[in-house]
């Protein structure tokens, strides 16, 4: 058999802004895209970023080779990936919006991402902690369960076909050698299809190809990001595919220290010969590792994350991949609430003063929540920025991810800066009876105002009657609103902080909101 020189090792492959390597040549393809600069290059397709003419927005546009556009097989292939990815719909895939033909090329348009390669992250950092392993790995898998279920199996799951967003997605790019479960392909016969490092054991052997060999592959993504090495290794790519179907994998933890046993067997499963020892389903790992124990992230990732450098290393799991789990942490979080009254009860009064609870005023908090649909940093004293790109975190749902102010010393800012804040903009105007905000628990203090996002600009929180206050913050709490129901009315809610609390470890004082929600019901 031989191996498609068009896939083996075409790792160079991206569908990421911000990456230049040619200057744009101006040229308009499909009548409607203009080409302004090359972003990425590999086995089979060139991948500019572009402009649509039509619809005013930026885009990638992926050209096919000239010289593998005359030959049929190639030109169906490709346009077989459109038409592959364009089937599904997932926040975790990189979305397809058009192909065209034009004057001998073959283009396929998608979203352009501001991103890197996870293979690129590797390079250039070497191995990934293991709780930012387990929650890429979510990720992906999430990916693979929308293709499986719809019939789909990849076939080239490799760190250079899985993005990482600078907003904190990660997506699967590359479908261009997917198969439809049970159906024939386009593959020559006697030939293997995709990356010789991460290829299963029956597509070495050019047996017939199921969702389990997705999860090999990924199986081998994973013991890579944490050891910083492959299971396998040789001096050919005929020899590195062939060396899975005769060598047992060497356990991940002999390699590095510290890897949890269940994610260690967990791996070691997905990289059994026999398709039938594996996880059977993506959904099937996915449960495994949304169940297990994910450690937190060191401060050395979090030192990473505030500079901007890899924002999505330090993000848990967003809201869409958790709904399942609301219902029962819900539960959970209600049991423990009750068994922290009685237990309060039971203290005597003097222990229940000497804590120091975060401030709240007001009415009972309302059941309804009211949606969140942006966060903004609020900077009216400063440059108008705080650590803008991370903000979407404090309303991803997630308490292990975080926006965190800049950081300022002394904790209780300047005389030229009274405090930052961060708007809450909801999906209608609203009257607000409850705020929950979690975050860094050192102490930080500041007020809750509601207001209409049109007057955001003009507003001044320093001469403003707040609706809440937050004092001495050292836990996750619930602000009951007080103030007139005009007062607690409005499209947008900002938290003012006006103290950052202790310092971090470098000496800094900042403060980071990891969730917010907010509870009440929609303004007549």
């Amino acid at each position: 058999m031989d191996f498609d020189v068009d896939h083996i090792e075409a790792d160079d492959r991206t569908l990421l802004e911000g990456q230049p390597r040619d200057a744009g040549t101006d040229r308009v393809i499909g009548g409607r895209y203009r080409l302004l600069r090359l972003i990425g290059s590999g086995g089979m397709a060139q991948v500019w970023s572009a402009t649509d003419t039509v619809l005013n927005r930026q885009v990638a546009v992926k050209i096919l080779h000239p010289y593998l556009s005359n030959d049929s097989t190639n030109v169906a292939r490709f346009k077989a990936e459109a038409v592959a990815a364009a089937r599904l719909n997932h926040q975790n895939i990189v979305a397809v919006f058009d192909t065209c033909s034009d004057d001998g090329s073959e283009a396929i348009v998608m979203e352009l991402l501001a991103a890197r390669t996870l293979r690129q992250h590797l390079s250039d950092n070497g191995p990934l902690e293991v709780a930012t392993t387990v929650r890429v790995a979510i990720r992906v898998l999430a990916a693979l369960e929308a293709a499986h279920n719809a019939g789909l199996i990849h076939r080239d799951v490799k760190p250079s076909n899985i993005l990482l967003c600078d907003d904190g997605r990660v997506k699967i790019a590359d479908f261009g050698i997917a198969k439809v479960d049970g159906h024939s392909d386009l593959t020559q016969e006697q030939s293997i299809f995709g990356t010789a490092a991460y290829l299963s054991p029956e597509q070495v052997a050019g047996l017939p190809t199921d969702a389990r060999s997705d999860l090999y592959s990924l199986g081998i993504v994973m013991y890579e990001c944490l050891t910083g090495s492959r299971p396998f290794e040789a001096d050919t790519k005929e020899a590195l595919a062939r060396q899975r179907t005769v060598i047992d994998p060497v356990d991940p933890r002999r390699l590095r220290a510290g890897i949890p046993a269940e994610l260690a067997e967990s791996i070691m499963r997905l990289l059994e010969r026999d398709p039938d020892d594996r996880f059977q389903t993506a959904a099937d790992l996915r449960a495994v590792l949304l169940d297990g124990p994910i450690p937190p992230t060191t401060e050395a990732t979090q030192r990473l994350d505030e500079t901007g450098e890899l924002p999505v290393l330090t993000q848990s799991l967003p809201r869409s991949e958790r709904r399942w789990l609301v219902p029962a942490v819900m539960l959970m979080l209600i049991a423990i609430a009750l068994v922290t009254v009685a237990l309060l009860l039971a203290d005597s009064a003097d222990e229940l003063t000497s804590r120091k609870p975060a401030t709240t005023t007001g009415q009972t908090v309302a059941s309804g929540p009211v949606e969140i649909t942006q966060a903004v940093p609020f900077d009216p004293q400063g440059d108008s920025t705080e650590n803008n790109a991370s903000a979407a975190r404090a309303i991803d749902g997630d308490d292990a991810t975080a926006w965190k102010t800049e950081g300022y010393n002394p904790p209780g800012f300047s005389r030229n800066k009274s405090g930052v804040g961060l708007e809450l903009r909801l999906a209608r105007r609203s009257t607000l009876d409850g705020i929950r905000v979690a975050g860094s628990s050192n102490g930080w203090s500041g007020s809750i105002f509601v207001i209409d996002s049109a007057s955001i600009d003009s507003f001044d929180p320093t001469t403003a009657e707040p609706v809440g206050e937050i004092s001495d913050f050292d836990r996750p709490v619930e602000v009951k609103l007080s103030g007139s129901e005009k007062a607690r009315t409005g499209s947008s809610v900002l938290v003012w902080i006006t103290d950052l609390g202790g310092a971090s470890t470098d000496g800094r004082h900042r403060v980071e909101i990891s969730s917010v929600s907010v509870t009440g019901s929609p303004a007549d």
